[in-house]
């Protein structure tokens, strides 16, 4: 039979839009033989909405048409449905059964916000449904780059110089926390919220004035922000990961990315092709694959990308982005993407997998990590409240 697989994407992330592209890219390409597709879309402001039209990219030329066009839902949290059920007048009526519409796997598409943080993957969990990418714990890690950084440290992974403070503390006390990165850290800088990605907020400093601006920026995004030294005469190189964590992983081919200018911008990532092409997710970036690179640079790589995606629990799959200097060979890893711009399907294409083989592969690993997690044992005979009396609980005899 069939597997019934909800396509979801959209989400409070400003890169809201960037998701609905990958959500859509994967549609197009998931096998239609072995599976039944169902989009899901979360609105801007949290609503989920489904429906046939949601299959459509006319349908999200005027984001504030959905409500009109598609179905709301909302969550079925129960080991048996397991599914989304419509929200209206008739599911208001106590008296009236409305049908759910049970999914078997979830593949999310987010990029950001509550969707990639390990946020949605709880509700994951509470709806008992298998789930392509990173469990609530990868996800949580793999978004927050102050903690990512110091789980590369602890694990011996080779990142630039940087330093971190919360936006509240700078508001209180720029001028120490200025001359604190001036004293410890070497322009150019690069200034990121700690929480976030497709380069929003991201900022290249190459003096005192440029810097605090590119706090300011930074701190529009996130509670805490992050200082870090520029890798320069470097190249750009980003490699792929699919698999589960504690089982075998698979890499890609490697690409080398170009900017426009000194940072690999929002528009370098998805709109490479200027406005009357149009966008087509992360594959618009200006690329070369496989990138130009000795033997063991890319066996290094490799290797490290292997150990990021262990060490940060990720499933599925992910892309890791690293530089590598021009002259020295010396590689530092910048940061774990999981899940990255359109699935990094075009780095898996050039592996010799194509796009639909890798979802394919992706929902399979999914159910596998979801029947190996049944494994564990949640429940635990107890006695304990058979003579248990409500009173002892306000320190009563």
């Amino acid at each position: 039979m069939k597997k019934r697989v909800a396509v979801i994407f959209g989400g409070k992330s400003p890169e809201h839009e960037v998701s609905i592209i990958t959500g859509l890219q994967a549609i197009e390409n998931l096998d239609r033989e072995k599976f039944d597709i169902v989009p899901i879309y979360v609105a801007k402001d949290g609503r989920w909405f489904s429906g046939p039209q949601l299959l459509q990219i006319e349908t999200y030329r005027n984001l504030g048409l959905i409500p009109d066009k598609a179905t709301q839902e909302a969550v079925v949290p129960s080991d048996t449905e397991r599914g989304i059920m419509p929200v209206g007048k008739s599911s208001l009526n106590p008296f009236k059964k409305t049908e759910s519409l049970s999914i078997d796997v979830i593949l999310p598409t987010f990029h950001g916000g509550i969707g990639e943080s390990g946020s949605i993957q709880g509700m994951f969990d509470i709806m008992n449904v298998p789930y392509v990418g990173p469990s609530v714990l990868g996800g949580a890690l793999s978004m927050d780059k102050v903690v990512m950084k110091q789980l590369f440290i602890q694990n011996k992974l080779p990142i630039t110089k940087y330093l971190w403070f919360y936006r509240n503390v700078f508001e209180e006390d720029r001028t120490k926390i200025l001359q604190t990165i001036e004293k410890e850290l070497k322009y150019p800088l690069f200034v990121k919220p700690s929480n976030g990605g497709s380069s929003i907020g991201t900022t290249k400093a190459h003096n005192k004035k440029e810097l605090e601006n590119a706090i300011e920026v930074a701190n529009l995004f996130d509670k805490r922000f992050i200082v870090e030294e520029s890798f320069e005469d470097s190249q750009e190189i980003n490699i792929s990961v699919v698999g589960n964590t504690g089982s075998e992983l698979m890499v890609s081919e490697c690409e080398e990315v170009f900017s426009s200018g000194e940072v690999l911008t929002y528009e370098d990532k998805y709109v490479g092709g200027g406005k009357k092409r149009g966008s087509k997710g992360m594959a618009s970036t200006k690329r070369k694959v496989p990138a130009d690179l000795p033997k063991q640079i890319k066996e290094k790589i490799e290797e490290y990308a292997k150990q990021a995606f262990t060490v940060l629990e990720s499933n599925g799959v992910a892309r890791v982005d690293f530089l590598v200097n021009k002259k020295t060979n010396d590689v530092v890893i910048l940061e774990i993407n999981n899940p990255p711009g359109s699935l990094a399907y075009y780095l898996w294409e050039a592996s010799e997998l194509s796009f639909k083989e890798m979802l394919t592969k992706l929902i399979n690993l999914a159910v596998e990590r979801y029947e190996d997690e049944k494994k564990n044992t949640t429940t635990f005979s107890s006695n304990i409240l058979q003579d248990f009396q409500l009173g002892g609980a306000k320190g009563k005899a």
